[in-house]
């Protein structure tokens, strides 16, 4: 945990996140579309190759009022800029909000990073770039009844934050990239960040 991330976890509360399997159980049999996306992604599984400090879990923003009825049980907090505001009960949530902190209350750790996707007629699109986009029934692959998004769509994610650790993950995860999954993240590169250094390592 770097300086920055410590400043921030002492002010709002730690993270004690849920693996992938702990996930499913929480939302088995919710009633909407969700994967586990972020590094995990790249993992496909419980084995984790490095340490995850928190979990993404993927929905669609046109299914948020399901989303919080299946998590009524927990504080939902927008995530924006550095900050945290809780979503109250009957609140709307803020406009171009994109991701919601999930705990039990204030006395215990976050457990999940709620993601929400924008959609459109049975397809997803990507958050920044709505050019590029794929079927909702071809976003994710399951391992162990566990829906993942596919490592492509999550390695687009991390091409625009291109921290230390998404440099590590691509790293990890290029070799066991397949082609046509290769191909179609060079062209979402290639559509919104053709100069990113990626995609010459795409084509190798």
């Amino acid at each position: 945990m770097d300086d920055r991330e410590a400043a921030f976890q002492a002010l709002y509360g730690p993270w004690q996140a849920l693996t992938p399997g702990q996930v499913g159980t929480l939302l088995a049999g919710a009633p909407f579309r969700w994967w586990i996306g972020g590094g995990w992604a790249l993992e496909l599984g419980e084995s984790a190759r490095r340490d995850h400090e928190d979990i993404d879990i993927v929905v669609l923003l046109a299914e948020l009022d399901a989303v919080r009825a299946q998590l009524a049980a927990f504080h939902l907090w927008e995530a924006h800029d550095g900050s945290l505001k809780p979503l109250l009960p009957g609140e709307r949530l803020t406009p171009e909000r994109e991701q919601l902190w999930v705990r039990r209350n204030a006395m215990e750790p976050w457990i999940a990073d709620v993601v929400l996707a924008p959609s459109d007629g049975g397809r997803w699109l990507f958050k920044t770039d709505h050019r590029i986009t794929l079927p909702l029934d071809e976003l994710g692959v399951t391992r162990d009844g566990v829906p993942f998004l596919k490592p492509e769509v999550a390695l687009l994610h991390k091409a625009l934050l291109s921290r230390a650790k998404d440099e590590s993950d691509v790293a990890a995860a290029l070799p066991n990239l397949g082609q046509p999954a290769r191909a179609w993240l060079d062209d979402a590169l290639a559509t919104y960040l053709p100069e990113h250094p990626w995609r010459e390592r795409l084509a190798r």
